[in-house]
């Protein structure tokens, strides 16, 4: 069985794929599926033929015939067939198996037909089929250590849209997106509207990309750690509308973990430590964005500031289990606390202004 293209080779030099009357991009990362069939769009237009999306429910006779004869009135054109399944309900080339083969065996001369595989297995007669006899596609998920490949797709993607992100910027997207393509993709379209020169920094992915989503417990976290009063605070107060005994525990203990990294930098850096080293000491798991403010509360903490976050946080997990004070006043008290405690002169600014 001939070799599909990889994406990323395909992507290189689109118009030097064969012509076809047949086509498939398949493969499970649909970003990449998304850029090939948009690729192979452009050369097909270039060709004269005019882009259809066809969607096939119970019949697919129709689609055929139209693949097969030169339209009268109009001209020649691409369908663009969804292959997946949802669900019980099974792909095209599953469903109508029998009309599909017969249809490859002698394909339309002037008209062309694209799988658009989300899903396509290869062992099945028709996909077997089609990769046997016409140029194929594969789009799969990159592996979770191909950092190069991944800022390189990204990039590419950014200068599409007039953005120029730096490594770190790079860097700081792909730990957002939990290294979705798909993902970053949105948020690029997000950054192009709010950019003004093309340029993305770190600090650009931080401010713009954010945390979705109502739980906003690891954000606070990330603002306490990073020196963020003002955030922190308003992280608080949004938390403390649905607070409950069982939820301010757990944060009161994900809170303990996160002042002891920040006591253990501390440590490193007051005994001369490099930057690096009091992040490796920390223990502390962060994103690229953060470890400059991380490092920045670090630099202004001692021994006291540290043991005095740690009474809070005791005082507070005491109190809940014996008095059971309210959640609501007691988070928006601790994490005030806190920040006065760890931040100093920015909590002062945050609540003055």
């Amino acid at each position: 069985m001939p070799k599909p293209i990889p994406a990323t080779d395909f992507l290189k030099a689109p118009d030097k794929l064969e012509k076809a009357p047949v086509y498939a991009v398949f493969g499970a990362e649909d970003f990449l599926r998304r850029r090939c069939l948009n690729a192979l769009g452009d050369s097909l237009m270039q060709r004269g033929l005019e882009l259809r999306r066809v969607q096939v429910d119970d019949n697919i006779a129709t689609l055929l015939d139209d693949l097969r004869s030169a339209s009268m009135f109009g001209g020649d054109f691409a369908a663009i067939v969804l292959n997946q399944r949802v669900g019980p309900r099974h792909e095209v080339t599953t469903r109508f198996k029998e009309e599909l083969a017969g249809y490859l065996e002698k394909p339309g001369k002037r008209n062309v037909l694209v799988f658009d595989g989300a899903t396509f297995q290869r062992n099945l007669t028709v996909p077997k089929r089609v990769c046997e006899n016409f140029p194929s596609i594969i789009c799969e998920e990159l592996k979770p250590w191909d950092t190069r490949g991944w800022n390189k797709l990204v990039a590419d993607a950014a200068g599409e849209l007039g953005l120029k992100p730096d490594d770190r910027a790079l860097t700081a997207l792909r730990e957002y997106t939990g290294g979705s393509l798909s993902r970053a993709d949105s948020e690029l379209r997000k950054l192009a509207l709010l950019s003004d020169d093309g340029r993305v920094t770190a600090d650009d992915i931080a401010h713009a990309c954010g945390y979705e989503g109502a739980d906003v417990t690891f954000p606070l976290c990330d603002a306490i750690l990073a020196g963020d009063s003002r955030q922190a605070l308003a992280h608080a107060a949004k938390m403390a509308g649905k607070a409950e005994i069982g939820s301010v525990l757990s944060l009161l203990a994900l809170l303990r973990l996160q002042v002891a990294a920040l006591g253990r930098a501390a440590l490193a850096l007051r005994q001369g430590g490099s930057a690096s080293d009091a992040l490796s000491r920390s223990k502390a798991r962060l994103r690229e964005n953060l470890k400059p403010g991380f490092l920045q509360t670090a630099r202004g903490l001692d021994r006291p500031d540290i043991r005095e976050a740690i009474g809070i946080l005791l005082s507070a997990d005491e109190s809940m289990k014996s008095s059971s004070p309210d959640p609501a006043n007691l988070l928006m008290s601790v994490v005030a606390r806190l920040c006065e405690t760890l931040h100093k002169r920015e909590t002062e600014r945050a609540f003055i202004r």
